[in-house]
């Protein structure tokens, strides 16, 4: 059974954050690692799990979750002092077998496949290539993996074949998690899912194709590590919710996103509709999806789709992954 928790992280000014979560190790070492650089945590250090509540429904933990946000501040805090006195940080003991590991920056040059260490810190370990094939090319660095989706087209659109070998392995990752970055070309992140497969489907396989593209999702949603969708190019469709279940989102200059299938009649079954609008909220998130609207990068910036802006998304991806792994 699934578990909900309803949590609570505190500064040691006691400023205090207030979330849900089903992955509570994981959203915890992203607060204590400053995973989103713009975030609430950064500005305010809010590092000390004090208190959290379980659930095994999800409506149930986001009503609670909403709640506690509208209480006064005396009464949040009277509860932390009625479960956890003192104050201790719960998580203390959390990722202990994490030993502290060397910083390395990414290479010069147009060189990004590669992470280039301080000349202080020794010999280079140079990356893997782990898995490649018609779908994806993988490898494994020191301190993350970087993962480039691939395609004959070079739009990387997410076909059948596709979704399910990207699920098969990112699962495959989560027993040696470490941060994962997903790319694409200097054109496309991903065009979204193959219409043409689409349009052959039943109303049965229709359901079975949803199934298929949450699956990938969610798998992407709940992996133990922070993942980083560095986007160049175009991020459309099923490529957006892939985007989206990403924790960070980086973009380059030339990014665009959308969900187009309004356009067409359709409109997506892979999660989008949940996420989006958490994200940017629901006029915002409405309009996208009813107008098939482009965003462009600053535009998308500013509703706060994405976290940050650079000339070299992969790059940055690859400094904020190792600096996080690294503190």
């Amino acid at each position: 059974m699934k578990i909900y928790y309803v949590y609570i992280m505190a500064s040691h000014k006691r400023v205090l954050y207030i979330d849900v979560t089903s992955k509570l190790e994981h959203r915890v070492w992203q607060h204590k690692h400053d995973v989103f650089p713009e975030g609430f945590s950064v500005r305010y250090r809010t590092h000390k799990l004090v208190y959290f509540e379980t659930y095994s429904d999800v409506v149930t933990a986001i009503t609670r979750e909403k709640e506690l946000k509208g209480w006064i501040r005396s009464r949040k805090v009277a509860l932390i002092d009625a479960e956890n006195p003192k104050w201790r940080d719960l998580s203390k003991d959390w990722g202990k077998k994490i030993a502290p590991l060397p910083v390395y920056i990414p290479a010069a040059g147009n060189d990004r496949d590669r992470v280039s260490p301080d000349p202080s810190l020794g010999k280079e370990r140079r990356a893997q290539d782990d898995t490649s094939d018609e779908h994806f090319l993988l490898e494994e660095h020191k301190h993350f993996f970087l993962l480039r989706l691939k395609s004959e087209d070079s739009t990387n659109r997410l076909t059948k074949s596709k979704v399910l070998a990207l699920t098969k392995v990112i699962c495959n990752l989560d027993e040696n998690p470490k941060p994962l970055i997903l790319t694409g070309n200097k054109n496309f992140f991903s065009a979204g899912a193959d219409l043409h497969e689409v349009a052959a489907l039943s109303g049965a396989q229709a359901y079975e194709f949803a199934k298929m593209g949450q699956a990938l999702m969610n798998t992407v949603d709940q992996f133990p590590a922070p993942i980083y969708a560095a986007v160049e190019g175009y991020c459309l469709g099923g490529g957006l919710d892939l985007a989206l279940a990403c924790d960070c989102r980086i973009a380059a200059p030339n990014a665009v996103f959308g969900h187009r299938g309004a356009a067409l009649g359709l409109i997506t079954g892979w999660g989008g509709t949940q996420r989006l609008p958490r994200l940017i909220g629901k006029g915002r998130a409405l309009q996208m999806f009813c107008a098939a609207e482009k965003v462009d990068v600053d535009e998308a910036r500013r509703i706060g789709l994405i976290h940050a802006i650079a000339e070299d998304p992969v790059a940055h991806s690859i400094t904020m992954a190792t600096e996080s792994m690294c503190r």
